[in-house]
């Protein structure tokens, strides 16, 4: 019988647990790995997409991603089950809104009625479940929710669900943690502890990004820069305010490797419509900065249309 494949979560090569030879990597680039798979990288919307329609992991011994949440999550389902042309088309339908409603905080395109209502559930088991423990266990928990969702794939079952919660988002405004600069709301998150629902906090403005800053788990500040989905005109593309963002960052020096964004760098990354700040530190850029930074690549980006 083969020995099951090491799931697993690590940004650096040191996180990779140990004996681990030959591994595979999915939504994110995890240093090392033989096959990776990244849409962030790649362009495509979810790791789903990603995915070559066969795959076979004979000879790796792991499989892992660089941060646990449902797009990863359904990636690597879909890797262990040897690709998305091995998998029911409707099952695929269900998993595909799990990861649209994860990465882009709406519907997936073409999924509609019962599926997407499927998928959001699945997305809710998810997501409730990362959020019940801290960032340290997420590989723990990336790990136990994997194989949930290979062995209900496996018996042909109903996928694991779970109802959108009442909203208890706290008002953000009344306390003072939402400033609009133009076209970009600054979000401020630090101290608040347990994480708020995306989706939720960009309903409170009506910018068509954001800035969110929160703390970092290893100190310091943590930014993530999106597009607002309640908002129809958002841009579709930040990879400008990305690429100035990740030049500012590499200014500050060490451990900063590169001024451009990307696997390695420990930089910035992401893609078109959402961004963050470095995995393994917190970064030296003040929100001041980071807003000015947006703001200023958005005004290029409009000049140009």
């Amino acid at each position: 019988m083969e020995r099951a494949l090491v799931l697993f979560v690590a940004t650096r090569a040191s996180e990779v647990p140990a004996g681990l030879v030959r591994y595979a990597s999915v939504d994110g680039s995890v240093p090392g790995a033989a096959l990776v798979w990244d849409h962030h990288v790649t362009g495509e919307p979810v790791s789903l997409d990603a995915l070559p329609e066969r795959i076979d992991l004979a000879g790796l011994d792991g499989l892992g991603t660089t941060l646990a949440d449902t797009d990863a999550i359904v990636g690597a389902v879909v890797a262990l089950a040897g690709g998305p042309s091995r998998v029911d088309p409707a099952t695929l339908a269900i998993l595909r809104a799990a990861s649209w409603w994860c990465d882009h905080l709406r519907g997936a395109p073409g999924v509609e009625g019962e599926a997407d209502r499927l998928g959001r559930g699945l997305h809710e088991h998810c997501a409730q479940a990362l959020a019940k423990r801290p960032r340290s266990e997420s590989g723990q928990v990336f790990a136990a929710l994997v194989l949930e969702l290979e062995a209900a794939l496996a018996r042909g079952g109903p996928l694991p669900f779970a109802e959108i919660p009442e909203d208890n988002t706290p008002d953000l405004r009344v306390m003072g943690r939402i400033t609009e600069h133009g076209a970009v709301a600054l979000v401020d998150l630090r101290g608040l502890g347990a994480p708020l629902d995306p989706l939720r906090a960009y309903a409170q403005h009506r910018c068509p990004v954001a800035v969110t800053v929160a703390d970092h788990s290893k100190g310091g500040t943590r930014f993530t820069v999106g597009v607002n989905p309640h908002v129809p005109s958002s841009p579709t593309d930040l990879g400008p305010a990305l690429a100035a963002i990740a030049q500012a960052e590499h200014a500050h020096g060490p451990p900063c490797l590169s001024p451009s964004h990307g696997p390695g760098t420990e930089n910035w990354g992401g893609r078109a419509t959402v961004f963050g700040s470095p995995w393994n530190y917190g970064s030296r850029l003040a929100p001041h900065d980071v807003v000015a930074l947006v703001r200023q690549a958005l005004a290029t980006i409009a000049t140009k249309r």
